[in-house]
């Protein structure tokens, strides 16, 4: 789904006091839940195998680096 330049506006600079306000100030970042929502579910899956993959990698290297 393709926001609106107004929508994308009002996500990325939300209304003081309004929901959105209260997860940015709580160090959400709303770029990226925007991006996210604008992927198509299954772009969204494939984004989250990829990540668990790195994530994997990530885990093995530090596992490596803690037997030496």
């Amino acid at each position: 789904m393709r926001f609106s330049e107004e929508a994308r506006h009002r996500i990325l600079n939300p209304e003081p006091g309004s929901a959105l306000a209260r997860a940015r100030d709580y160090g959400i970042d709303l770029s990226l839940l925007l991006e996210n929502l604008e992927r198509t579910p299954q772009q969204r899956l494939e984004q989250t195998v990829k990540m668990q993959r790195f994530l994997r990698v990530v885990d093995d290297v530090r596992r490596r680096a803690e037997r030496r």
